[in-house]
């Protein structure tokens, strides 16, 4: 996460696609990410935004989550309420954290 994080703030180029197929040590015992296929450059103002983003999925402040992806452009302005009620936040709150416990999509438990 360091290094995508590193990648994003000081170049602006965010990896679209991190997972460990993608990661490699070399004999030297650095990382190597492959595959730039999926890259995008990203402003500096979104670059923020990803960030706190980020920093609330890390702090489990999932209640954050629907005003993050408002501004991310997924959510549309003022459906966050909607997005709420829906019961979202508390569905990507179990999501997310069986995800943070390693073991990729196949261990979310409904």
């Amino acid at each position: 996460l360091n290094a995508y994080l590193t990648m994003l703030l000081d170049t602006g180029l965010l990896h679209c696609d991190p997972h460990p197929g993608n990661l490699l040590r070399t004999s030297e015992g650095k990382l190597a990410i492959l595959d730039w296929g999926m890259c995008v450059e990203v402003e500096k103002e979104l670059q923020y935004t990803l960030l706190e983003y980020i920093a609330h999925l890390t702090v489990e402040d999932y209640e954050a989550i629907p005003y993050d992806l408002i501004k991310l452009g997924f959510v549309p302005k003022g459906k966050e309420e909607s997005f709420t009620r829906a019961g979202v936040v508390e569905v990507l709150s179990v999501m997310l954290r069986q995800l943070a416990q390693g073991g990729g999509p196949k261990q979310v438990q409904a």
